[in-house]
């Protein structure tokens, strides 16, 4: 019996973590003269009663109404931003740095490395707006890997393992607004079940342009189960395709786990890539089936996070948001 080189990478768990006014009383006069006049006024001079109508009340309309407009543009409005010239990079090594997302919410067991809330994940979408990053497609970097391909000066991919309804109700409405798409890599057996997306919400994401990754049948560690690989990692991407009627083009190892087999067993079953753990953001054909992702955990502050980035601006202004549910 051969022996077989079993590697096995862990992620880092970490704990975790919107008059009155006044009336003046003029008192009319009483004397008579004024009978004589009203009573000539309306037949000798007709023009009169259109200079009573005053004029000043249009006048009074304030301009400052339309200086108002600017308000409902705040400086988060990634409109302002222009939008950066793309050019071809590769083949070979890229530069692109990958981010693991689970859910995007609030535990209901306490803090949770897992979970990144709202606000916290909004805040880090816009810096990295503002900062000039884009997203792409795990199928545009192994292009870009294998012949080359166009891509952002500051190229990046956001990927959110297991399946969450969270990516569906919280992540894509925050990345729509800034033109961001990601990566859902779904466990086939947790479709539907409380708590994780079903059918049409994964379908939805694909409509909206991201991509739909197999994350196996079970979430289980392949290095552990020699025997299951085939059917967490073929048979899953079969199921998923079936299921959903839309393509599975990449995998995600459970844990980060795989081994010799894991690999065979990617390659068999026609993966363009598969994603693993790792701090590097220089991927290329030697890394193509084990892609490093930096996980995002609940407790980062912007400081932190931006340590994940190969490309960094300014970080004196950065807030330490730490943001407590």
């Amino acid at each position: 019996m051969t022996r077989k080189t079993v590697t096995r990478i862990s992620v880092l768990a970490l704990s975790l973590l919107g008059c009155g006014g006044l009336t003046l009383i003029v008192p009319v006069p009483s004397t008579p003269t004024l009978e004589a006049t009203l009573t000539i006024a309306p037949l000798s001079s007709p023009t009169q009663p259109a200079t009573v109508t005053p004029i000043f009340f249009p006048t009074n309309t304030p301009t400052p109404l339309a200086s108002e407009t600017p308000l409902p543009t705040p400086t988060f409005t990634p409109t302002l931003t222009l939008e950066p010239q793309w050019n071809l990079q590769g083949p070979g090594e890229v530069i692109v740095p990958i981010l693991l997302y689970h859910h995007i919410g609030f535990s209901l067991q306490g803090d949770s490395v897992y979970y990144v809330s709202p606000d916290t994940f909004d805040h880090q979408i816009n810096l990295l707006y503002q900062w000039g990053y884009r997203t792409i497609s795990v199928e545009l970097l192994a292009k870009a890997i294998k012949e080359g391909a166009e891509l952002p000066p500051k190229p990046i991919i956001l990927t959110f393992d297991d399946g969450s309804e969270t990516i569906y109700e919280r992540a894509l409405p925050i990345m729509q607004r800034y033109k961001f798409t990601g990566v859902s890599y779904i466990v086939r057996n947790y479709v539907g079940v409380t708590g994780y997306m079903n059918i049409d919400q994964i379908r939805a994401l694909y409509t909206a342009g991201w991509e739909v990754g197999s994350h196996s049948l079970s979430h289980t560690d392949l290095t552990m189960h020699p025997d299951r690989q085939m059917d967490e990692i073929v048979e899953s991407r079969r199921r998923l395709e079936s299921l959903l009627g839309i393509p599975v083009l990449s995998f995600a190892y459970p844990f980060g786990a795989y081994d010799s087999d894991s690999l065979h067993y990617v390659h068999q079953a026609g993966y363009i890539a598969a994603m693993g753990l790792g701090n590097d953001t220089l991927q290329g054909n030697k890394n193509l089936f084990y892609l490093y992702r930096q996980a995002v955990q609940g407790s980062e502050d912007l400081r932190t996070f931006a340590l994940h980035l190969p490309w960094r601006e300014d970080q004196y202004d950065l807030p330490a948001l730490t943001i407590v549910p």
